[in-house]
């Protein structure tokens, strides 16, 4: 890309960086050699497409039609189709306006256009583009308050991967894995922002995406030891669909499931519909990615001290930058402590987390992030459920409080342990090569001690228990192995992607069950059970490996961008009995694809189509022996987004309808069929504007008719459980930018979630079985925060911040099955002061 107006030998100071002005002729090429045998054997196929030539390679042209608007707008849009990231100063652009820009050109000719007129010049560095200006330049001169603004970043390159400033994100790295803005992306992404969740007071993944179309986050209440979010009207508390930098969270089939903690995260993606094509096996309601904090050329630091409700406790870091002088080697360093009670009496959630990461980009091609984390959870909070009579039903002998513990703290008990290391890997040959290879390590530890409720006893207030003892471990690695290519053939102009991915476990399982004592919640006594007597009733091993090759090809044609792609799977997975000495391995292999077109109109309207299939494999056999194949899924659906030119914001409609064929569905606990169906079809909104510099507004709709259309119990024609019909959320907040209240931020917010069928009593199997109607609930948030630096520059950095969820104190009750509910969380009040720096 060429410079306008450009001095080779000017630096510039940016958010605290310091940039060097650098051609793409000048930038070093190089080969990383060794990480794997895997990126090892990509890089010697490529051997001349690494070379470096005498001349700068040239740069591809594209379309563009960008209308005359204000300065600030123009180069926002212009970020978001080119990939490139944006630096420049809030009052270099304030007031400006831009021609636009018009016709096929290079991305310098076009940005060259942009600024036509406005007195400013831009730096080129790698993928960076860094505007500057004269102090004439700025509206009121040297001597007006543009010099103390601080800078805009506009999301580009890097958005993949980097940090958003404010709620609405322009790309996604999870919806095609190449970086694609989301207005050109033929599917619904969803991204929930660092800052969003913040300002929202969320404290796990699952309160995260309470302002989120098409999820249904809680489903087990005020139960937080687990994060189980129910997409698009699918869901079970077994299903593996989080992931962590776009490699699955590996996951057990019992209680070895690890749990992200926020704080260490960048932001929330939430790909919606099927996703088998670049993910593998994989719900067909959708996927949840969580991108994690990386380093950042930027020196920042940061404290936190937080308490609230239940003595809540937590202090967390996140320290950032460079460690030498000419930025090659970055770290960064995040961790966090916290001790808390719960709503439920004698329960206690406590967590240490340490999470550090290094980047290393010897040339502006070539980056290597080597990541590590630790966690421990001595104590995972309530994670007991409660009889239907008494929490859902109406009990005459009483009602069942929201503190009660089904369980008995002399006998409970709650240890996970999980530690990742692992790596990001990204070399770009050239103008048109490029390969990634991620690759992660899982070493998980879960011991759970528990009693738990059967059931009500006749009396209505007596409590049958159960025992439970629990021993597992998990271990497992993934990988993820991209070649990228840009190229063009004719008017087409094409971004193909190439991969491998990989993944294997074993996960070692000791199960212990047996009776415990009951216990009458009008008048419990605890420490009576402490010395149960179980039974082994598991002792098992299973290993899984899944191997995955998918391409895609995204192809750009003036408005017009086609998604296409293919994937092929074999997965197999081995038992072994140990208490039996039997073993059983069990292969399955599966195709699955996916369509999509999409036509950005001048306006910023772009509708779009798409078709997707997915597959998820499934343990187990049926009444006759034979083992189950994995259930496949389709989804079609159609949408329009639209991206403002005028403000910052993103708005998405959708319809969707996904069928998912070969459901498991059951005559009665021990004997099992797969000729079950499920649909799912519905309509959701979601819109995330900066109306103002002061106002953020998020809000979401959905309905979704989501129906069991074949089984053999008693919930065909039904509700899947667990699934609402509708949901809706609003939240908006204001920041006051001036005057007296300068560095006051307030914010609010509404959320509905609707009925549910909670299960069957006395079970689904029964001739009577009579579902259980879960009414729902509408909630109210708030929160206040106050940045000290605005009106005292010696105390920059210092914010305090008070969030409230559930404001009134609404109480609610979630079902999963006869006799297991759980109360939703009460209202919970956080204070939090925190400094950066």
């Amino acid at each position: 890309m060429g410079t306008g107006r450009m001095r080779a030998s000017e630096t510039t100071v940016i958010a605290g960086c310091e940039m060097a002005a650098e051609g793409i002729g000048s930038r070093k090429r190089g080969f990383v050699w060794g990480l794997l045998v895997s990126t090892a054997l990509t890089l010697q196929a490529l051997p001349a497409a690494g070379q470096t030539g005498g001349a700068a390679p040239v740069e591809r042209t594209a379309s563009y039609d960008i209308p005359a608007q204000s300065l600030s707008s123009a180069l926002m849009r212009f970020s978001s189709e080119t990939g490139l990231q944006l630096f420049f100063d809030a009052g270099l652009v304030r007031g400006k306006t831009s021609p636009g820009a018009r016709g096929t050109m290079t991305r310098g000719e076009a940005l060259a256009q942009l600024l036509q007129g406005s007195d400013l010049f831009y730096k080129v560095s790698g993928n960076t583009v860094t505007i500057n200006g004269t102090t004439s330049a700025i509206p009121g001169g040297a001597n007006g308050d543009a010099t103390a603004l601080a800078p805009i970043i506009v999301e580009g390159k890097t958005d993949r991967l980097g940090p958003v400033v404010g709620y609405v994100a322009r790309n996604s790295g999870t919806g095609t894995k190449t970086n694609t803005p989301l207005i050109r992306t033929p599917q619904s992404v969803s991204v929930i922002t660092k800052e969003q969740a913040s300002a929202q007071g969320a404290q796990s993944l699952t309160q995260a995406l309470r302002y989120s179309a098409g999820v249904a986050a809680e489903v087990r209440g005020s139960a937080s030891r687990y994060d189980l979010p129910y997409i698009r009207g699918f869901g079970s508390p077994t299903d593996s669909n989080q992931y962590l930098d776009g490699l699955r969270m590996l996951r057990g089939g019992g209680y070895a499931i690890p749990q992200i903690e926020t704080y260490g995260l960048e932001r929330l993606e939430f790909l919606k519909g099927p996703s088998s094509t670049l993910y593998g096996g994989v719900n067909p309601g959708g996927m949840i990615n969580t991108v994690s904090k990386a380093p950042s050329e930027e020196a920042r630091r940061e404290i936190e001290l937080l308490y609230g409700s239940h003595d809540r406790l937590q202090l967390g870091f996140d320290f950032t930058g460079p460690v030498n002088e000419d930025r090659s080697l970055l770290y960064r360093l995040v961790g966090l402590g916290r001790k808390s009670d719960t709503q439920v009496l004698d329960t206690e959630e406590e967590r240490l987390y340490i999470a550090p990461s290094f980047t290393w980009a010897p040339d502006s091609d070539t980056t290597l992030t080597v990541s590590g984390s630790y966690q421990s959870d001595p104590e995972g909070g309530f994670y007991g459920v409660l009889p239907t009579l008494g929490s859902l039903w109406y009990n005459p002998v009483g009602m069942i409080p929201r503190s009660f513990n089904d369980g008995d703290p002399a006998y409970s008990e709650f240890d996970r342990k999980q530690a990742t290391i692992g790596y990001q890997f990204e070399h770009r040959f050239n103008e048109t090569w490029s390969v990634r290879h991620n690759l992660r390590y899982l070493d998980h530890s879960t011991v759970t001690k528990a009693i738990g409720t059967q059931g009500m006893a006749a009396d209505g207030h007596t409590i049958t228990r159960y025992g439970l003892g629990t021993d597992e471990t998990l271990r497992g690695v993934t990988s993820d192995l991209q070649l990228q290519a840009e190229f063009d053939t004719g008017r087409f102009q094409h971004t193909a992607l190439f991969g491998f991915d990989y993944q294997y476990s074993d996960w070692d399982q000791l199960r212990d069950y047996g009776a415990a004592p009951s216990i009458d919640f009008l008048n419990p006594v605890r420490g009576v059970a402490t010395n149960l007597t179980l039974a082994r009733i598991t002792n098992q091993t299973q290993s899984l490996g899944q191997a995955g090759f998918y391409l895609q090809d995204q192809i750009e044609i003036d408005n017009w961008t086609l998604v296409a792609g293919g994937r092929y799977d074999t997965v197999r997975t081995t038992t072994d009995n140990h208490l039996t000495g039997t073993s059983r391995t069990q292969e399955d292999d599966a195709f699955s694809g996916k369509l999509g077109l999409i036509y950005n109109f001048d306006n910023g309207l772009a509708p779009y189509l798409s078709y997707s299939t997915s597959f998820l494999p499934v343990s187990g056999t049926d009444a006759n022996g034979n083992a189950f194949k994995p259930t496949t899924a389709d989804q079609k659906e159609i949408g329009i987004k639209y991206q403002p030119t005028g403000f910052d914001g993103l708005f998405t409609l959708a319809y969707f309808d996904i069928t998912q064929q070969d459901v498991v569905t059951s005559l009665n606990p021990m004997t099992s069929y797969q000729t079950g169906e499920q649909r799912s079809r519905g309509v959701e909104f979601e819109a995330k504007v900066a109306v103002t510099d002061s106002v953020n507004l998020t809000g979401a709709f959905s309905y979704t008719k989501a129906e069991v259309v074949k089984g053999l119990g008693a919930d065909v024609g039904d509700y899947p459980i667990g699934i609402p019909d509708y949901t809706a959320s609003l939240w908006t907040d204001y920041t006051f930018n001036d005057g007296t209240l300068e560095g006051l931020k307030i914010g609010g917010g509404v959320r509905y979630v609707g009925k549910t069928v909670g299960g069957y009593a006395p079970n689904v199997y029964s001739a009577t079985a009579q579902a259980l109607d879960v009414p729902g609930y509408t909630l109210f948030d708030a929160a206040i925060s106050y940045d000290f630096g605005k009106k005292a520059p010696t105390l920059e950095g210092l914010t305090a911040k008070v969030t409230v969820n559930n404001l009134f104190d609404k109480s609610y009750v979630t079902c999963l099955s006869n006799n297991f509910c759980n109360y939703g969380n009460g209202r919970a009040i956080y204070g939090s002061l925190s400094y950066r720096w």
